[in-house]
């Protein structure tokens, strides 16, 4: 009889134990589940409060570009085509009926400035479309920004391309359009420069920008304290395509903006 107690105790022990460790394995279990949903929930909301961000900062930056090409084209419309209209006009009103050999110049010279007239609107026309910059690709839109900066004659601009283009998704092409609108636009702005120089190369699967000028510089960390929204956006459109961006600048110095990409 007592070694039946015994027997039936350690029986008792046993199921006493194992149903413990069951307990605590379920309940280790089922932690395990709250804590895994709770971090995913927390992981779903993030993505969407990113993408969400990402949305809002692309809509913001197609908006910028629309912006500064409707700049562009008023100051086009007003010194550029109007004066060439203003050329036309005054051709045809001082033309000499009697006079064949300058009225034959004067036509020759009122063809080359509407054919002139004609090329730039279509090139305006083409501006307006806001897809525009996705369709040329990054290349060829940075290249017609430093021939509008050349054009001014102000400024001795040069665009330089190394290595094959690979294609970029339409935002990251957006967005790294935008940051090298800002910077030039910074530069005609505030540097004083007079030499600019645009380089895109592509090698080993990184593509990097780099616009530099010889201009008056500026002490970055003044201006980041500051909180300028140049410097901040270029910044935060950097972050939201995974590059690098490295501004090189100083009183005095000029100004590099390294943009590096990995695609």
């Amino acid at each position: 009889m007592k070694i039946f107690l015994e027997i039936k105790g350690e029986v008792v022990f046993s199921i006493l134990v194992a149903t413990t460790v069951l307990f605590l394995l379920a309940a280790f279990i089922i932690a395990f589940v709250i804590v895994y949903q709770r971090r995913k929930s927390a992981h779903i909301n993030e993505m969407a409060a990113i993408k969400s961000h990402f949305q809002k900062v692309l809509l913001e930056t197609k908006l910028e570009i629309k912006e500064q090409t409707l700049q562009h084209i008023a100051s086009e419309l007003h010194d550029n085509l109007g004066q060439i209209a203003s050329l036309i006009k005054i051709n045809l009103n001082t033309l000499s009926l009697e006079d064949t050999k300058t009225q034959n110049e004067k036509l020759e010279d009122t063809k080359e400035l509407t054919r002139q007239l004609i090329t730039d609107v279509k090139l305006l026309s083409l501006s307006l479309n806001s897809d525009r910059i996705v369709q040329v690709g990054i290349a060829k839109s940075l290249e017609i920004e430093v021939s509008r900066l050349s054009k001014s004659g102000y400024f001795q601009a040069s665009f330089v391309q190394s290595g094959e283009m690979p294609v970029l998704t339409p935002n990251f092409t957006i967005f790294l359009y935008r940051m090298a609108q800002e910077t030039i636009n910074n530069i005609v702005k505030h540097s004083r420069a007079r030499q600019v120089t645009v380089h895109l190369a592509c090698f080993k699967n990184m593509l990097t920008l780099i616009i530099s000028d010889d201009g008056k510089g500026f002490d970055k960390e003044i201006e980041l304290k500051a909180g300028g929204s140049g410097l901040t956006n270029l910044y935060s459109r950097a972050k939201l395509m995974n590059a690098s961006l490295d501004i090189t600048t100083g009183p005095g110095l000029g100004t590099k903006v390294s943009i590096q990409l990995p695609y």
